[in-house]
């Protein structure tokens, strides 16, 4: 969940605008063009080859806008403008784009998420289980490259940011990486690659988890059941091919870093709310959330962990009430933003006859669609710097006829995810990458460098798993 870190500057946005203007051009006259068709055709005739063509040409300008610069959500808006005119109208967009700004099976979990981490930073709560998690490795030189690496993977699941995630631990394992004889560039690859491949996938609040639950109809907690085991092995994967390339570039050992207290309950409140939830979900209802269902039962548990969080400082109560609320502010601008924009993409891609299209041409080759559901989300992020839109944009996309294509949607979802993350990790624009890079000194280029093969190599595995559980 990665917001930009700085705003644009006035020299790189004018040639970004003035990229999308071509592009309305270019879509206003494709408009016309295809009013003209359904005109002389008649209003009743199913959509044919002009709205798929507008559909196709629509896709090759959000992603080279999103490429060129042009900010995911305006780009995502305003491709879905052409999409619905030529098909349904723009009151049924206004209907897709309301009802998703308003729907509670997004917003409650990802808005209370955000506002629990932003406590957690506020207490020092956050801290506490960075230091608990790494303290071990001090001890242990030859497993600070994976050590370090898991523990961004965990932090992940509690903090559903990947950026907020890299400058929780980094001050904490950057200085021990070094210690440890790791160069500024391969501390900032530890903290990238654990930071942001896939932690937050454990989380039953993240928006991919609550899009896909959302999408088969199932609870967030039986999501994170089913996706747990392609996530560890893409991960794992990965990291083993990290693990080799970084050890070769490890020097002599450094100066000891000082250890830091650690206070135990303040270590444990991030991991409150999941383990309320992962044990609703997986073994039966709980005193906390059972007379609660849905949404309304992620917000109790994110209630209880800012409770919990409360009576570890009880000083700074009244800050912790604001802190929430800003955090939740903060969800809906930098998240629920972008699923808005992207599930009404997607729902305009989906009635331009497009998606049907794909389906049929796909039905007889399901390894196809699966190389899709990867490949797509992984590409568009890359591009965009952000993981979240291209992996609701795909799941609008393929999750409800997954059924049609022959293959589980819990596995295509999960795809879709990984995916995503994975290509938001390999992304020159991702905040996290940044942070990353300005946390451990080293330049950007240095830790993509690092962490692409082994992302590649996961990715390999990933697609290898899930085409034979296709079977």
């Amino acid at each position: 969940m990665n917001a930009p870190l700085n705003a644009p500057e006035p020299a790189r946005l004018a040639p970004r605008l003035v990229l999308a203007a071509l592009v309305i051009a270019v879509v206003v006259a494709l408009i016309a063009a295809a009013r003209r068709e359904i005109d002389r055709t008649g209003p009743k005739a199913p959509p044919g080859a002009p709205a798929i063509t507008l559909a196709s040409l629509v896709l090759v300008g959000v992603t080279i806008s999103a490429f060129r610069g042009v900010d995911v959500r305006l780009a995502l808006f305003l491709g879905a403008i052409p999409l619905f005119l030529i098909s349904s109208g723009l009151p049924t967009m206004l209907k897709r784009t309301v009802a998703e700004m308003a729907n509670a099976g997004t917003v409650v979990p990802i808005c209370s998420a955000m506002g629990f981490a932003h406590v957690l930073r506020l207490t020092g709560c956050d801290q506490h289980l960075a230091r608990l998690l790494v303290r071990p490795l001090r001890s242990m030189r030859a497993l600070l490259i994976p050590g370090g690496v898991l523990a961004g993977y965990l932090i992940n699941t509690t903090i559903v940011s990947q950026a907020a995630t890299a400058a929780v631990l980094g001050p904490i394992l950057v200085p021990l990486l070094a210690a440890g004889g790791l160069n500024p560039s391969t501390a900032g690859a530890v903290l990238l690659l654990g930071s942001s491949m896939g932690g937050e996938l454990y989380n039953p609040g993240a928006v991919e988890i609550r899009k896909l639950a959302e999408l088969s109809g199932r609870t967030g907690a039986e999501v994170v059941a089913r996706s747990i085991g392609l996530n560890l092995t893409a991960c794992s994967a990965a990291l083993l091919a990290f693990w080799a390339i970084a050890a070769r570039r490890a020097g002599p050992q450094g100066e000891s870093v000082p250890s830091l207290a650690i206070n135990p309950y303040k270590a444990l409140v991030p991991l409150l709310p999941i383990v309320i939830l992962l044990i609703d979900g997986l073994v039966g209802p709980n005193p906390i959330t059972r007379p609660l269902e849905g949404p309304p039962k992620i917000l109790a548990a994110m209630l209880v962990g800012l409770a919990a969080a409360a009576l570890a400082d009880p000083a700074k109560i009244g800050e912790i009430v604001a802190s929430f609320w800003e955090g939740a502010g903060q969800g809906y601008y930098h998240v629920i933003s972008l699923i808005v924009c992207a599930s009404t993409f997607g729902e305009g891609i989906q009635r331009s006859g497009l998606v049907g299209l794909t389906v049929h041409s796909l039905a007889g080759a399901p390894g196809l669609a699966m190389v899709a559901a990867l490949v797509i989300p992984w590409a568009l992020a890359v591009v965009s710097g952000t993981g979240i839109a291209p992996a609701v944009a795909v799941m609008e996309f393929f999750i409800p006829e997954a059924r049609t294509l022959g293959l589980d949607p819990m596995t295509l979802g999960t795809v879709a995810a990984m995916g995503a993350h994975f290509g938001r990790t390999m992304s020159p624009a991702a905040a996290v990458v940044m942070m990353a890079a300005r946390v451990s000194g080293g330049q950007p280029r240095d830790l993509l460098r690092l962490v692409t093969p082994p992302l590649m190599i996961g990715g390999a595995v990933l697609l290898a798993r899930a085409l034979m559980g296709a079977r």
